[in-house]
């Protein structure tokens, strides 16, 4: 019993995190404590950061990287935009949905079946995808409409819609990759393809399956930021792949594949989400967020290469028990 009290995991820790700084920063600035500017500003603004980072998790488990889903994102709620104006909202959210799952088989296919690196094939995309959404909407504004209104600010019991449907999703992915065949399949592509492959797992099938998803994914978060922010402009995904890479990583997803954790994500997402608001309203400079923002993740990183160095320990100890035996 005591061993279980002691036991420590990296989440445990990200938790710990998450706590002292919520803490840290609502005793400097009270009124972050107050219900109505955790879940309208602090929650509200990570969603789509924090949507994206759960299919994004699924690609790095496997070795993977997705460079283009801010664009993907952009060019799906620029084209939803303008169908909208031509065909109303149903065509505009079959528009923005049919985009983002287009550009994220195109990635599929890239990496899957031409064999090229998803950093180099997703880094290509991304200025592919970007050079489009310049070109369609000839640099100007694409505006929000009715089902992008109701996405992104829509309250259910006095929370947002989108918080909503971050928490379900959250529910679905934890479950997908921790309780399924697929998840596990994930994890064998991430430490070794070649033997998932020759085990009769199609890793082709599967790495083209979560591309596909992550560019829905994006599609959804497109709808939900076009009704924040009213209009979108063809760079505004410029920085969106980096800040969702971080989360992943900061939850202790390895970029090598193989390791990580959909909790982690969800927790680094707190973590992310806390950081950028309590700042803000304590009105620290934009460039000492950056830097303090650094520093976590620098934390995180360490504590999780500690936690792992003691995990991979404790199995060295106990495989040298079982031989002695």
């Amino acid at each position: 019993m005591k061993n279980k009290i002691l036991s420590f995991s990296f989440n445990k820790a990200l938790f710990v995190i998450w706590v002292l700084i919520f803490l840290f920063i609502g005793i400097m600035a009270p009124s972050f404590f107050s219900w109505p500017y955790i879940c309208n500003v602090m929650l509200r603004n990570i969603v789509e950061i924090g949507l994206v980072a759960l299919p994004m998790t699924f690609i790095i488990i496997t070795g993977g990287i997705d460079l283009s889903v801010g664009n993907t994102m952009i060019l799906s709620a620029m084209l939803g935009g303008l169908a909208y104006m031509k065909w109303g909202n149903i065509a505009a959210l079959l528009v923005t949905l049919l985009t983002g799952l287009i550009c994220g088989l195109i990635n599929g296919i890239i990496i899957a079946k031409i064999k090229i690196s998803s950093m180099v094939a997703t880094l290509a995309t991304m200025y592919l995808f970007l050079g489009l959404a310049r070109g369609i909407s000839k640099g100007d504004s694409v505006y929000y409409y009715g089902l992008a209104d109701f996405m992104g600010n829509t309250s259910i019991a006095g929370i947002p819609m989108q918080i909503w449907i971050f928490i379900l999703l959250a529910i679905i992915f934890v479950f997908v990759l921790g309780k399924t065949s697929f998840g596990r399949q994930l994890y064998c592509i991430g430490l070794n393809p070649n033997a998932t492959r020759y085990s009769g797992i199609d890793t082709d099938r599967v790495q083209i399956g979560i591309y596909c998803l992550c560019g829905v994914i994006c599609a959804l978060a497109a709808l939900i930021f076009l009704g924040r922010f009213t209009s979108v402009k063809y760079d505004a995904g410029t920085n969106f792949n980096l800040k969702v890479i971080t989360i992943v990583v900061l939850g202790g997803t390895s970029i090598a594949g193989g390791i990580g954790d959909m909790r982690g994500t969800i927790l680094a997402t707190l973590i992310i989400a806390t950081l950028n608001s309590g700042l803000t309203v304590m009105n620290i400079p934009i460039d000492i967020q950056t830097i303090i923002q650094g520093t976590v993740l620098i934390i995180a990183l360490v504590a999780n290469a500690v936690v792992n160095a003691r995990s991979k320990q404790k199995r060295i100890i106990e495989v040298k028990k079982a031989v002695a035996i």
